[in-house]
């Protein structure tokens, strides 16, 4: 870390982790990240942008951990939620996962892509009756998306 470093803002921390995040040098954005949050605990879009980098990173706690801060700092951001329940769905916790999804949903019942997520999901589940897989299908076509 140089000398400037120790002057920099909360945004600046932000704005240099999203930086490092978009040149895919996850270490340095992930510390970047955390400096903004320590300097603004209460920044949800600082604990997003860090989940998802723990999530390429394929550090899947650490992901879910920062996805539910920054609900409970947000819990109206849909994408959120969204984010959350892909992890949910690669760790194979389908019903935590359909759970973010169906909340996703709630906040925003235009978002296509988070219902093409739960159809995948319901099916991955086994808990779901062709019908209703049907009927999210459905819906996705309704919204003008594909499936």
């Amino acid at each position: 870390m140089n000398e400037d470093e120790h002057s920099l803002t909360a945004i600046q921390w932000f704005n240099l982790g999203y930086d490092y995040d978009s040149k895919e040098d996850y270490d340095k954005a992930v510390f970047a990240y955390t400096k903004a949050i320590e300097l603004n605990p209460q920044d949800a879009d600082a604990y997003i942008n860090r989940g998802a980098v723990y999530d390429i990173k394929g550090e899947y706690d650490l992901a879910l951990s920062d996805y539910t801060k920054a609900i409970e700092l947000n819990p109206q951001d849909a994408d959120v939620y969204s984010n959350r329940g892909a992890v949910y769905d690669f760790k194979g916790e389908y019903d935590l996962a359909i759970a973010d999804y169906n909340q996703a949903i709630e906040l925003n019942p235009q978002a296509v892509d988070v219902y093409i997520s739960k159809v995948a999901v319901c099916e991955k589940s086994g808990h779901y009756t062709p019908c209703q897989i049907d009927a999210i299908k459905q819906k996705i076509r309704e919204l003008g998306g594909e499936i």
